[in-house]
């Protein structure tokens, strides 16, 4: 009677815990913040080391916050939103951005943001003195925005991009001085670089300042002989607008870069030697040692070659011929990475940085005019070097080296020695650290855990948790979380595969469910995450609900594995990862709780190339896919991108066409939804529009939508409420 009566009891607790839950919607995920993790914002460290600020929305308004690493408590506020006021005026500007000058007595405020490309931006600029509370404009107000800007080290000075050329600030007198004067829109940048180097170089800021902040070196590149692409946008105009731009796509002309020295005191440009007489080569870093020399990233056109050469420089006022010296070279059969991971030793001895040379992309130092000396070994991956702690003697980086799911932070001596783990165990961990590698805040989350920000001091020991995102487990918890699994399995061709999946609640072994394989798969990249996933998470929660198993794996191509896994994929990009996804979905269809006749997949970009040559190639396995902003022809993608992995078209013609999708559109036999943003700066709507006529021509049924003036992100408003209310309500139709 007792046992029955807790039986009971414990039947109607499920019963009423599970019809409190909240019904999710698309609604709740893409148009409500609820899901919304909270981090610290505007982080950085301040010079002591001891300190860190934060940029907060307070009930005054934005403030810049000055925290101490040691206890994480707020020490100061050094900047009040509502000092930053123009004289003459009474309203201050909106904050939307702010850095130090080296002694910190100043700070650069940006405010009206206006998006250029994927990081690229202008703004105006202001100089604010925190002493006597005055605020300056960087430049004329008159003039267009600025862009780039920042403090020389010394903080006398700053420097900036306007129209396409580099200025120079005194901060004392505020008088600009024009470095370039040949800069024009869609002809020749200075300082800036252009479309391609942006997106697949992420290099943005084309010049650097010397250690003494008397010389600059930048960046010239001329794209006038780089073809255009034009986009149109259509809102709220009786005539629709176009925008041109230079893109380089594969196999066509690349701006021609040059490098170039700014001496301050002489007023004087020189133009750097490359080392070369071949033009068509690519620079994606450059910078300054910490003895002065001008370095510089070279790399041949296939990016099969990588150098790093110095150029030293002569005292002022000397004259001597200026030479490259070649410190680095790395060669492959395939691409070599560009990364940045390469810091100098600031006493001269050499630099760090990574390489794929064993098989594993792994840390060395590399002594000047030395062999490289490997700092880390072992079949795992280093994913990134956070920098060199001289003091410590140590290089800090972050590695997958307990699975290739997880990130965990790591320390290792500069002989080599020392392998110590700082960050707490498993899950994802990103740390930010202080100046001197003293402390640092660590952002943990896993599959199932939301983002946590702790406070660590250099050797790794927690101090404080600063944020917990209790609200969001909270939310979460209320609408009933499905919990990610991974696992592992072997294709019939022998390869090893790791993925996750969430499963269906109240999931029945007995019963067969269809499955939504979600995927990117493109090089290097990571899906197959021990890491909260935000709203993506929440979708497929959504989907798990609806009684979709759903399913994510990484194939061959992709990062965390080793070379081989990752470079098998060079020439013939598409081929093997569609293998492998196909391989999976029959994996997945073996199982008995999946309906192996109700396979789809989806994926974006990259994840919509692969859904449409899975759809196609994999017409027996796969019933549905959905394809958003895909590429279906490599030859219409951009030279920097593709050429790294696929070489040239005209030496790789079969590489290019036999995993292009629009080549394969007659195997096409189940549901297939095509997704594409007009105004997509990247993956060129081009894509779709071929893939259509394709389609068309093979007289083949598809469903398409297309988002005019939307790019390749597909957001802005209530967009992304829209687009994933119609996946949704697609895939339940259509799967």
């Amino acid at each position: 009677m007792n046992q029955r009566c807790v039986l009971l009891g414990a039947f109607f607790l499920v019963l009423t815990f599970a019809t409190a839950q909240k019904e999710l919607t698309n609604r709740d995920i893409w148009a409500s913040p609820q899901f919304s993790a909270q981090y610290v914002g505007g982080l950085a460290s301040m010079k002591d080391g001891q300190h860190y600020t934060a940029l907060e929305e307070t009930d005054a308004g934005l403030v810049i916050a000055r925290y101490a690493y040691r206890t994480g408590d707020n020490v100061e506020t050094l900047v009040n939103g509502k000092d930053l006021v123009l004289p003459g005026t009474q309203e201050p500007v909106t904050m939307e951005g702010y850095s130090f000058s080296g002694d910190e007595k100043k700070l650069m405020i940006e405010t009206v943001h206006e998006p250029i490309y994927r990081y690229s931006y202008y703004a105006h600029n202001y100089v604010f003195d925190r002493t006597t509370k005055k605020l300056t404009p960087l430049s004329d107000m008159g003039l267009s925005k600025q862009r780039l800007a920042t403090f020389s080290p010394d903080g006398t000075k700053a420097a900036f991009v306007r129209d396409n050329d580099l200025y120079v600030v005194d901060l004392a007198s505020m008088k600009e001085t024009r470095v370039t004067t040949d800069g024009a829109w869609n002809k020749v940048l200075n300082g800036a670089t252009d479309w391609v180097y942006e997106e697949e170089f992420a290099l943005i800021q084309g010049y650097a300042w010397s250690p003494k902040g008397d010389k600059l070196l930048y960046l010239r590149s001329d794209e006038s002989a780089v073809k255009e692409f034009d986009l149109t946008f259509y809102k709220g105009q009786l005539y629709p607008s176009e925008y041109r731009f230079k893109y380089p796509k594969v196999g066509e002309v690349n701006s021609e870069v040059s490098l170039h020295l700014y001496d301050i005191a002489s007023a004087t440009n020189t133009t750097l030697p490359l080392g070369t007489d071949e033009t068509d080569i690519y620079i994606p870093r450059l910078g300054f040692t910490p003895g002065g020399a001008a370095w510089f990233m070279r790399m041949n056109r296939l990016q099969n070659e990588k150098l790093v050469l110095t150029v030293d420089l002569p005292p002022a006022g000397a004259v001597a011929k200026l030479t490259a010296k070649e410190i680095y070279r790395e060669t492959s059969k395939t691409y070599v990475e560009v990364t940045d991971d390469l810091h100098f030793l600031s006493n001269g001895s050499g630099f760090v940085l990574t390489s794929e040379r064993s098989g594993w992309n792994h840390i060395y130092f590399v002594p000047l005019g030395g062999q490289p000396q490997a700092l880390t070994n072992g079949e795992w991956d280093v994913v990134s070097v956070a920098g060199v702690d001289e003091k410590g003697k140590r290089v800090i980086f972050s590695a997958a080296k307990t699975a290739p799911e997880n990130q965990d932070i790591w320390s290792v001596g500069l002989g080599g020695k020392g392998l110590k783990r700082l960050s707490p165990a498993g899950g994802y961990n990103d740390a930010e650290f202080s100046e001197g590698f003293q402390y640092f805040i660590n952002t943990r989350s896993t599959a199932n855990d939301v983002p946590v920000e702790t406070l660590h001091d250099g050797q790794g020991k927690l101090l404080k948790t600063l944020n917990d995102n209790a609200r969001l487990k909270e939310t979460i918890a209320s609408f009933g979380p499905v919990n990610k699994e991974f696992f592992q399995f072997t294709t019939a061709a022998g390869v090893p595969l790791r993925g996750w999946m969430m499963k269906p609640p109240a999931f029945d072994a007995g019963k067969k469910y269809p499955v939504f394989m979600t995927q990117y798969s493109g090089p290097n990249s990571n899906e197959v995450l021990d890491k909260f996933d935000g709203r993506d998470l929440m979708w497929h929660t959504l989907l798990a609900k609806k009684g979709y198993v759903v399913v994510c794996v990484d194939p061959r191509g992709t990062g965390h594995r080793g070379h081989e896994f990752r470079h098998i994929t060079y020439g013939q990009l598409g081929k093997y990862e569609t293998e492998d996804q196909i391989a999976s979905a029959k994996w997945l269809g073996s199982q008995p709780y999946v309906d192996a006749k109700r396979i789809g997949i989806q994926g974006w970009s990259y994840g919509g190339y692969m859904s449409s040559l899975c759809i196609t190639k994999g017409a027996d396995v796969f019933k549905a896919a959905i394809a958003v902003a895909p590429v279906t022809n490599w030859r219409y993608y951009d030279s920097i991108y593709t050429e790294r992995f696929m070489g040239l078209p005209k030496d790789n013609p079969n590489g290019y066409d036999d995993n292009s999708p629009i080549n394969h559109v007659d195997e096409l036999k189940g549901n297939y939804l095509l997704i594409h943003g007009l105004a997509d700066d990247n993956v060129h709507y081009q894509n779709a529009a071929e893939m259509a006529l394709a389609l068309v021509k093979a007289n083949k049924p598809f469903d398409q939508f297309v988002y005019p003036d939307k790019n390749h992100g597909i957001y802005g408003g209530t967009t992304r409420l829209h687009l994933f209310e119609m996946m949704t309500t697609w895939l339940e139709k259509n799967l």
